[in-house]
């Protein structure tokens, strides 16, 4: 009888112990979610193709992608179930030996507002307008150097992500437009990969027109009145004469190479992973 009354009890102590690890094991989930712990899977060509890891010291990992989210909103909610998505942009950087997770050393650092900023990005991240959220930037010591704009016609996958650690776009062909969501007047085809004009990530519409005046009017073609453009049309503007001053590929630049990008690039014949970056 006692030995019955012992192997009777023995669910009742599995199901209390069950009980006691339930919240640990749905913290555990969350966390997994957050680092993004997908194993690599066969190797995929529309993928940026993938190159030295990252050698973890602080030099190298303070030039890294940045994806500043919030959580608590729906929009980033829907962004970041497409970019999770099986068949997604995460996926296809995995499967190229890519890291995608909340801590330094990721290729993709993501930063939840929501939850509690590292205090290196602190400063930075405050400059950031919540309502841009999520935003993909790439930094360079402490310094947002490329980011980019939804709304743009260009699509937030896997080759956006490339531009933003390299700077070039090695789209094999050109995706489907995104749908506009900024204001243009129809002077000049949009793009959604910005490059910081003068070190400003951000800059305003006079802010723009002034550095194309000033520093590229020889480049503007006769009869360009920038002054009627949208802000968004600037800075696509400047994007691509700085893609074809540097040598960088780009949308609407050519596929041209300079000596002075391959020297900071290392070979442009695909996109590169971490590690090959150009500024």
């Amino acid at each position: 009888m006692t030995s019955l009354r012992h192997s009777q009890l023995y669910p009742i102590w599995l199901l209390i112990l069950i009980a006691a690890l339930l919240p640990g094991l749905a913290d555990s989930v969350v966390r997994a979610q957050d680092e993004i712990l997908i194993p690599p899977a066969v190797s995929d060509s529309s993928a940026p193709q993938s190159a030295d890891k990252l050698t973890t010291n602080n030099a190298v990992s303070s030039r890294r992608i940045l994806l500043v989210i919030d959580s608590r909103t729906e929009r980033t909610q829907q962004e970041m179930a497409k970019l999770r998505a099986p068949d997604g942009p995460f996926v296809k950087l995995l499967t190229k030996g890519w890291s995608v997770g909340s801590g330094r050393d990721s290729d993709v650092q993501i930063v939840d507002i929501s939850h509690s900023v590292p205090d290196d990005l602190k400063e930075l991240v405050a400059k950031i307008d919540p309502a841009r959220l999520p935003l993909p930037v790439f930094i360079d010591n402490g310094e947002i150097a490329r980011s980019f704009q939804q709304g743009c016609t260009t699509p937030l996958d896997e080759w956006t992500f490339g531009w933003l650690r390299t700077g070039n776009d090695e789209r094999p062909i050109e995706p489907p437009p995104e749908p506009v969501q900024v204001a243009t007047t129809g002077h000049y085809p949009l793009r959604g990969n910005h490059w910081s004009v003068e070190g400003n990530w951000n800059p305003t519409r006079e802010y723009v027109i002034h550095h194309l005046r000033s520093t590229h009017g020889q480049q503007l073609q006769t009869g360009w009145q920038i002054e009627e453009w949208s802000l968004e049309e600037l800075k696509s503007v400047h994007d691509d004469l700085h893609d074809r001053e540097q040598g960088f590929r780009g949308r609407y630049a050519g596929t041209s190479t300079s000596s002075s990008s391959s020297s900071r690039s290392g070979s442009v014949s695909g996109i590169q992973k971490p590690g090959k970056a150009s500024r």
